[in-house]
C-alpha cells in the first residue's frame, strides 16, 4: 500500500454541526501561520469556519484570546512529548537523539507551529514573551542536560547552546515549515512517514554525534 502523508485537521463543513473548539483552534493556527497575527481578523475566522461573530467572542473574548488559546493548544503537547522522551537512565547521546527525533516528528505533523514561532520571533511582544515562557525555555531546558553531559564527557564538541537549539528547532523543522519550497524541490516524498522518520533520524545523529 502507498505511504500516507500525515493528516492535518480539515476545515469544518458549512451547514453541518457548529464548529468544535478543536476545529476553531486548528483553523486559527493555519490562519495565524499563513498571515501573521495582524493579518488575521475575527471576520476571516468566521468566514473560514462558517460561524457567527458571537461564537468566537463568547468562547475566547477577542482575537488575542483566540491566538493564545490556539498556540497553547498547538504547542501544548510538544514540550511534554520531548520531556517524556528523555529516559534519564539511558546514555546521554541516546537521550538527546530520542528528544530530537520526537521534536522533528512533531514538527512534521504540525508545520503551522514553526511558522507562527518564526512570525512572532521577529520582534518583542507579549505574544513572544508567552511563547518563550511556556514553550521555548521549557524546550531548551529539556535538551540542555543531555547535551551538557555529552560535552563534559568529550563525546560532543562544545558548540554554543543557541547553535544546537536553532539547528534542532529551526533546521530540523525546516522541510515542513517551508512546505511549498520542499514540495517544489523534492516532490511529495519528504512528507511520507518513512522519509519523515529518516529525516528525524539523520538530524538526531548529526547533532548528537552518532554518525
Amino acid at each position: 500500500m502507498p505511504e500516507e502523508t500525515p493528516r492535518r485537521p480539515g476545515r469544518p463543513r458549512r451547514g453541518t454541526a457548529p464548529a468544535s473548539t478543536e476545529e476553531i483552534l486548528a483553523a486559527a493556527l493555519r490562519a495565524f501561520a499563513a498571515q501573521g497575527f495582524h493579518g488575521v481578523s475575527i471576520r476571516d475566522l468566521n468566514r473560514v469556519l462558517g460561524v457567527s461573530h458571537n461564537v468566537l467572542h463568547q468562547r475566547f473574548g477577542s482575537k488575542e484570546g483566540v491566538w493564545y488559546a490556539a498556540v497553547d493548544w498547538g504547542f501544548g503537547n510538544v514540550v511534554a512529548l520531548v520531556a517524556e522522551s528523555d529516559v534519564h537512565d539511558a546514555d546521554p547521546g541516546a537521550r538527546l537523539r530520542t528528544m530530537i527525533r520526537t521534536f522533528v516528528g512533531f514538527s512534521a505533523r504540525n508545520p503551522d507551529l514553526g511558522a507562527i514561532m518564526s512570525n512572532e520571533a521577529r520582534q518583542p511582544s507579549e505574544r513572544l514573551d508567552h511563547l518563550l515562557e511556556h514553550f521555548v525555555r521549557p524546550m531548551l531546558d529539556a535538551f540542555t542536560p543531555a547535551f551538557t553531559e555529552l560535552v563534559d564527557a568529550g563525546k560532543l564538541d562544545h558548540v554554543p547552546l543557541p547553535t544546537l537549539y536553532y539547528l534542532i528547532t529551526t533546521g530540523g523543522a525546516a522541510p515542513y515549515t517551508n512546505e511549498g519550497m520542499t514540495r517544489r524541490l523534492f516532490g511529495d516524498a519528504p512528507f511520507t512517514q518513512k522519509e519523515i522518520d529518516r529525516h528525524a533520524d539523520a538530524v538526531s545523529r548529526l547533532l548528537a554525534g552518532d554518525l
